[in-house]
């Protein structure tokens, strides 16, 4: 009898746990969905390849809507570059007008697989960008495809942009399409480095005439993203709405464990206390070992004046966070007008304001 009773028992607390197991759903997650997603939206655009362009293309255009993730527009576009056809070209351009950095980065990275005409008309206007990360992707392909007519559109990038390591590049493009010796290292005394930009500047007065003029036609980012319907408390207790910003809203993800986040730091101080006024600079940092007084005490030391909040699992979902720094400007109706994934320079931030506020 009692080992009847035994196994009696173990026969109903097997069935609990199969019921318990049948009814419990873990808690999905949301990184791993998506992750999932983009891995199939991927294998179907490398499936794409098998088709015919004509074919291609219609379905490579849904792929770059912003319907979907950044990663898959990047893949989207990369399948574009690929085609040759007047099609592919004005997606090519019409994905320059995308909020995300990535995506017009890829742009310019891809577009020496076009003809040469195209490429070097697509790569003088990426010169254009706001962003430096693109212009500088934009030099390295015209350095590539060595064509004499871009030498002007060079000339005026190394003579208005402020950026040194765009100034640097625009002189090694510059030496390679045109064998003049004017050069100095990253690494050689600012002095050095002012002396060769200028000894290309005056060579231009001279030498302009025999080049075809060829300038950029900006295309500046127009398609747009709600901002997730949150509320974030920064550590002095006040409350930032993300879809209706008192006026508009950069959010900066960092952490103070970050080297590339503590690089780009003196950039987004100087931006504060230029456009502070006009532009409501946040903070949001991530897995801080020290929790809230370590944010603080690092942002004192630093001279950080604009206020910060903790970065927690719901703005990680929602922005869909898997390193940083990463920095979202949201206008003041509450969209992503633009999004630059990495550690960006003053002159990025300060243009895409402009752009914003005119």
């Amino acid at each position: 009898m009692k080992r009847r009773a035994l196994w009696g028992g173990l026969a109903v607390l097997v069935g609990a746990a199969v019921v318990v197991r049948l009814l419990y759903q873990p808690p999905e997650d949301a990184h791993a969905r998506m992750h999932a997603e983009e891995a199939k939206a991927q294998a179907a655009i490398d499936a794409l390849a098998e088709l015919p362009p004509a074919q291609q293309l219609p379905q490579l255009e849904e792929y770059l809507s912003r319907q979907s993730s950044i990663a898959v527009r990047m893949a989207a576009v990369e399948a574009i570059a690929r085609i040759d056809a007047p099609e592919a070209r004005a997606l090519l351009r019409e994905a320059l007008r995308d909020f995300a950095s990535p995506v017009r980065v890829r742009v310019a990275e891809m577009a020496t697989r076009q003809p040469q005409e195209d490429a070097l008309e697509l790569l003088i206007d990426c010169l254009a960008d706001h962003d430096t990360d693109v212009r500088q992707a934009a030099v390295q392909g015209l350095q590539r495809l060595r064509d004499r007519r871009a030498v002007g559109a060079l000339i005026a990038l190394l003579r208005d942009d402020p950026n040194e390591q765009t100034q640097h590049m625009a002189m090694g493009a510059l030496r390679a399409i045109t064998g003049q010796p004017f050069y100095a290292r990253y690494t050689d005394p600012s002095a050095k480095r002012e002396r060769a930009r200028q000894q290309w500047l005056r060579w231009w007065t001279s030498a302009s005439r025999p080049f075809v003029a060829l300038l950029p036609k900006p295309v500046h980012p127009e398609r747009t993203q709600d901002a997730p319907d949150l509320t974030l408390r920064t550590l002095d207790g006040a409350q930032v709405s993300l879809r209706r910003p008192e006026k508009p809203l950069l959010l900066n993800f960092w952490g103070t464990w970050c080297g590339a986040c503590q690089q780009e730091l003196p950039h987004l101080i100087a931006f504060h206390r230029q456009y502070g006024d006009r532009v409501q600079v946040v903070g949001v940092a991530f897995d801080e070992p020290e929790g809230a007084q370590g944010v603080q005490r690092f942002c004192t030391n630093r001279g950080i004046a604009y206020p910060q909040a903790l970065g927690d699992t719901r703005t990680r979902d929602a922005f869909d966070i898997h390193g940083v720094p990463q920095t979202v400007l949201i206008d003041a109706q509450g969209r992503i007008r633009f999004w630059w994934v990495g550690a960006r320079d003053v002159g990025t931030l300060e243009r895409a304001v402009n752009l914003l506020l005119e």
